[in-house]
């Protein structure tokens, strides 16, 4: 299975997120984007967008049980 992104966008994003990588780390970590892709793909289904992922939403406090 072959990721949608390219090495070379694979690396952009992976900047933009601050993130430093060795070329072997990114190669790796790219061939594994291949099965986050298609997880994606299902979760954006029906124009819900990156919001309706918990993980970005997900606020501690709002439960009285803040992350110390």
């Amino acid at each position: 299975m072959q990721p949608k992104l390219t090495v070379a966008e694979f690396e952009i994003l992976v900047r933009r997120a601050g993130v430093s990588l060795t070329p072997a780390q990114l190669s790796e970590i790219h061939a594994g984007w291949a099965y986050v892709e298609p997880m994606l793909d299902r979760i954006r289904a029906h124009g819900r967008g990156r919001e309706a992922e918990l993980a970005l939403t997900f606020d501690p406090a709002a439960f009285g049980t803040e992350v110390k």
